[in-house]
């Protein structure tokens, strides 16, 4: 999402030296998130000046928000809706059925963010890290939506096959039909040829009594 005021983009190389003074002002652990640099978001001014950051880890069909920071903490309100748009975007190109975070700012919860259950906490991705700790999450599908998606996938994928299956078939029975065809054309030529052969090879001789009989000499 672009605005007048500020760009929102995924984190480059580029981006790289900006964001270690943003980690290390924020104390956050520098050399594991150099490893995981395109999971960050950023929003900047126009100028380029980095305004705050935010992190999306995907597995599978969830997602976890991680490693917020910004460069004046007293614009971190301002910035974090257009960061918010962007996770928001990132989340339903990816398909994603549910978030996690551990960031305790009343912004996500605000945003629909609640605090898991033990029920919850149950379809916590193990990557994502301990379930002992205080997550808070959002749904964004029914979990049964998606497996509902995915039957209805495969019903559509089996029709297929199956419309695919009897056109191969009808083009093997027309193949055959064809085959037989040409069999009994080229039969038939190779038994006219052979006839023919035969009667070059054998002319018909005239009936027997009919041959005349020699003229007589002259004296």
């Amino acid at each position: 999402m672009d605005s007048p005021q500020r760009i929102v983009r995924r984190a480059n190389v580029d981006d790289l030296p900006g964001l270690k003074l943003l980690w290390e002002r924020a104390r956050l652990q520098v050399l594991d998130l150099e490893k995981h640099l395109t999971e960050f978001q950023l929003v900047a001014t126009p100028g380029c000046d980095l305004i705050g950051v935010i992190a999306l880890h995907v597995e599978g069909k969830q997602g976890r928000m991680h490693s917020e920071a910004f460069t004046h903490p007293d614009e971190a309100d301002e910035a974090r809706p257009f960061l918010w748009e962007r996770i928001r975007n990132l989340a339903r190109n990816h398909g994603l059925t549910r978030l996690w975070t551990l960031e305790a700012s009343p912004f996500w919860h605000q945003a629909g963010f609640v605090e898991a259950d033990s029920h919850l906490l149950e379809k916590l991705p193990a990557a994502f890290g301990d379930r002992r700790s205080r997550w808070v999450t959002l749904a964004l599908r029914d979990d049964n939506a998606q497996v509902l998606s995915i039957e209805k996938e495969f019903e559509l994928f089996q029709q297929t096959q199956r419309v695919n299956t009897e056109q191969v078939f009808a083009r093997a029975r027309r193949l055959k039909a064809l085959a037989y065809l040409l069999t009994l054309v080229v039969g038939t030529i190779a038994l006219a040829g052979l006839v023919f052969v035969l009667f070059k090879a054998n002319p018909k001789q005239p009936p027997r009594g009919t041959e005349r009989a020699p003229l007589p000499m002259a004296e």
